[in-house]
């Protein structure tokens, strides 16, 4: 699937979710830095384009997963959960990908987390807001790995196998 149809199946998606997530959701799907960023600079994804292709995959996986029981929190957590790899790399032309010191610093599962906190705060019931958060939070899988905390819900498992998954190209 190239990255158009990524980006058309990720906000078909989307449409099939409930307010306010929808439109929180939106704020990813229309940046252009995202459709644009690769979903890496070595490993996975590491091409123009690639995050957002990843992001279809792990949509696609989750999707699977839950046997296509749409659930909205779980749809924002797998758009949010990689968005801010806009700040962790840099890119120039179609192969120049660098490290950015955000990467380092900060790092896009923790900016991710920040960034939908920043704008969903006072939009969606806390409830929510703490179980997507705990979802971007966790979806490395392991502290070792770079989440801050491990998965404690079935929904932060499934991201995180999805996420897995799409990152070692075994899809379902």
């Amino acid at each position: 699937m190239d990255h158009e149809q990524a980006l058309k199946s990720l906000r078909d998606v989307n449409n099939m979710i409930k307010e306010p997530l929808r439109t929180l959701n939106k704020i990813v799907l229309d940046d252009t830095n995202f459709y644009q960023a690769p979903g890496g600079a070595e490993h996975h994804h590491n091409y123009r384009h690639g995050l957002v292709i990843h992001v279809n995959e792990v949509m696609n996986n989750a999707l699977a997963m839950t046997e296509g029981q749409i659930s909205g929190n779980l749809v924002t957590a797998v758009i949010w959960h990689d968005y801010m790899k806009i700040k962790d790399y840099g890119w120039f032309g179609l192969d120049n990908i660098t490290k950015e010191p955000y990467r380092k610093l900060i790092n896009h599962v923790s900016g991710s987390a920040m960034e939908f906190h920043r704008l969903a705060y006072g939009k969606v019931p806390t409830h929510t807001l703490e179980r997507i958060e705990h979802l971007l939070l966790s979806h490395h899988g392991r502290k070792e790995w770079g989440s801050p905390v491990e998965p404690a819900t079935a929904e932060a498992l499934i991201l995180h196998a999805a996420d897995m998954m799409s990152s070692r190209g075994v899809n379902l």
